[in-house]
């Protein structure tokens, strides 16, 4: 695989300081750059009202999404997008769902900033989702 040609394609920089996560985010999934760090794979910025989602590996160790089922509800999640302005989200929902199901990305409120993180269940073939508004900024 030629690196080269996604060195610029980056939608941002994902945080998580409960679970010490902190990846580049490519703009667009591939099973290739699945393998580099999580993509993001529907949605627009974070500045808009909808729905990011954002797939990640779970390797069952520390690397990119193996950890997410440890967090809980109001944990801070940060993006940072490509002008280095940072978006706070806060967990609100974590639950499984079965692979084929993609229910997930389409549920979300229309006037709401939610982010929905994607990865393996490695004990059985279902997903683990979960779900972030984005802090309202006063």
């Amino acid at each position: 695989m030629k690196i080269q040609k996604y060195l610029m394609v980056y939608f941002g920089i994902i945080e998580i300081p409960k679970i010490d996560l902190y990846y580049p985010v490519f703009s667009h999934l591939t099973e290739d750059l699945l393998k580099i760090a999580p993509c993001k794979f529907y949605g627009n910025t974070p500045n808009q009202n909808g729905n990011i989602c954002i797939a990640g590996h779970n390797y069952d160790n520390s690397l990119f999404f193996s950890k997410l089922s440890n967090l809980s509800l109001n944990d801070e999640i940060h993006i940072f997008d490509n002008n280095g302005i940072e978006y706070v989200y806060f967990v609100y929902d974590l639950y499984e769902v079965e692979d084929s199901d993609l229910s997930p990305v389409f549920d979300y409120e229309q006037n709401q900033k939610t982010l929905t993180l994607v990865t393996c269940n490695n004990f059985n073939s279902n997903r683990i989702i979960l779900k972030a508004n984005q802090k309202k900024l006063l």
